[in-house]
Parts: C-alpha cells; sequence; structure tokens
C-alpha cells in the first residue's frame, strides 16, 4: 500500500470528524490493523477485514470492516462496519472524547458528511444524541436525525425515536 493511500485515509478521518478533532492529530502516524487487507486499484476498492483497529493521535475507530471506495481516483465514501462500528477522538481545548457508535459509520468526504446508522449514539460534552439515523453535514453544520428507517444492508426495517439529553449551559 502507497504512503498516498494512508495520507488519504488518514485525511478523510480528520476531514469528515474535523469539528471534533484535536488539531495535532493530523500530524500523528495511522495505524491501521486488521486480520487481512484486499486492494483492488482497479475497481478503486480496498477492504479491511477483521478486528479493524484504525488509530491515529486521539483519533481511534474500530469495526468489523472498513470499506474504501474510489471514483476517478477520489475517494467516494469509507464505511466501517461493526457490532458495533465505533469512533472516539479528543477536540481541541475539551477535556473529554467525543464518541459514536452504530452499527454502520459512514465519511462522504466530497460532501462533508458523516452518517451513523443502526442505534447511532454520539456522546459529545455530556449530550447525548441517539436515533436509528445520524447524519452530520460539516459543511453547512447541520445534524439530522431519524428514528424510523426502512431495511438496509445492516438490518430489516427499524422503528423508533430519537432521544436527545442536552447538558445545561456552564456558566
Amino acid at each position: 500500500m502507497s504512503h498516498k493511500y494512508l495520507f488519504l485515509l488518514s485525511a478523510l478521518f480528520l476531514s469528515a470528524f474535523d469539528c471534533y478533532a484535536l488539531s495535532t492529530d493530523k500530524d500523528k502516524p495511522m495505524t491501521i490493523e486488521a486480520d487481512s487487507v484486499e486492494i483492488d486499484d482497479k475497481k478503486g476498492l480496498t477492504v479491511y477485514r477483521g478486528n479493524v483497529d484504525v488509530r491515529q493521535g486521539t483519533l481511534h475507530v474500530k469495526g468489523e470492516t472498513l470499506v474504501i471506495e474510489k471514483v476517478n481516483g477520489e475517494v467516494k465514501i469509507v464505511t466501517v462496519v461493526g457490532k458495533p462500528a465505533t469512533y472516539r477522538q479528543r477536540p481541541d481545548n475539551k477535556p473529554q472524547d467525543v464518541t459514536a457508535r452504530a452499527r454502520k459509520l459512514q465519511v462522504y468526504p466530497k460532501r462533508d458528511l458523516v452518517r451513523l446508522e443502526r442505534n447511532a449514539t454520539v456522546n459529545q460534552e455530556g449530550n447525548v444524541y441517539k436515533g436509528n439515523i445520524i447524519e452530520y453535514d460539516n459543511k453547512n453544520d447541520i445534524i439530522k436525525m431519524k428514528g424510523n428507517i426502512g431495511a438496509t444492508d445492516t438490518g430489516k426495517k427499524a422503528k423508533g425515536r430519537i432521544r436527545m439529553t442536552i447538558q445545561p449551559d456552564k456558566k
């Protein structure tokens, strides 16, 4: 695997979670561990399988599979699937990590969008967001949450409601 590819993966995770990221994380080395990896440059597809563990600075992503899809040399989507897939990272000037978990975590770098699907939870400074789908649009600073979702590749149709627990402002 080329250094260019590792840099691209690093940049994807850090840019996708830029709102949460410690600014020095991008300067740290990235470590990826998995039971196996298959890289198909012709199809633009890289698949890590089995106990996938990605670390860079305070960034820590875990799942069963990590799939990177490229179109015309640009990364279209990064998908992490697990039971659950997890994300953890320390924001600048914050005492606590931001954590997220879901059956599927997707990063759309061109759209600057992060999508968590199936039993999604985000914890940020004591605030807790739960739903079957949570989308964060970094570019426009918009969060969308859904309780009900149709059948997906990570499960059957799910019913439910979103739930948010918001901490009072500290003065």
